[in-house]
């Protein structure tokens, strides 16, 4: 699929950038932070709720290219999300921080719920 293609493929990018972002154990902020875009726009991204186009391509180029990551490769990502999660990226966790087996179900556990907020508020 040519990067062009996405913006029409918006809710299966924001599927897939999820998975993506649960898996290597970002939080929201410090994904935002590390991407160079603003915690809102990561939201509406994520949500597949961005009408203009040149605002959603400007912004995933830039995940793209953080994530070092082709179109295809985003697009055909498989969750991980029953595999073991290795880092936290935390802006306040120390570098060598790993989480324990109970902390990441409850971790997952919250972000489910933050899911479902999303879409009822």
């Amino acid at each position: 699929m040519q990067f062009d293609e996405l913006f029409g493929q918006r809710s299966l990018v924001a599927s897939k950038l999820k998975d993506y972002i649960r898996d290597r154990g970002y939080t929201k902020v410090s994904f935002a932070c590390k991407a160079e875009i603003s915690r809102p726009t990561l939201d509406r991204l994520l949500n597949g709720s961005i009408d203009s186009k040149s605002t959603f391509d400007r912004h995933m180029r830039k995940i793209l290219n953080l994530l070092n990551m082709s179109v295809d490769e985003l697009l055909f990502y498989q969750s991980s999300s029953s595999e073991k999660v290795t880092a936290i990226y935390s802006q306040n966790a120390p570098i060598d921080h790993e989480m324990s087996d109970i902390a990441k179900k409850q971790y997952n556990l919250l972000l489910d719920v933050i899911d479902l907020c999303t879409i009822y508020y």
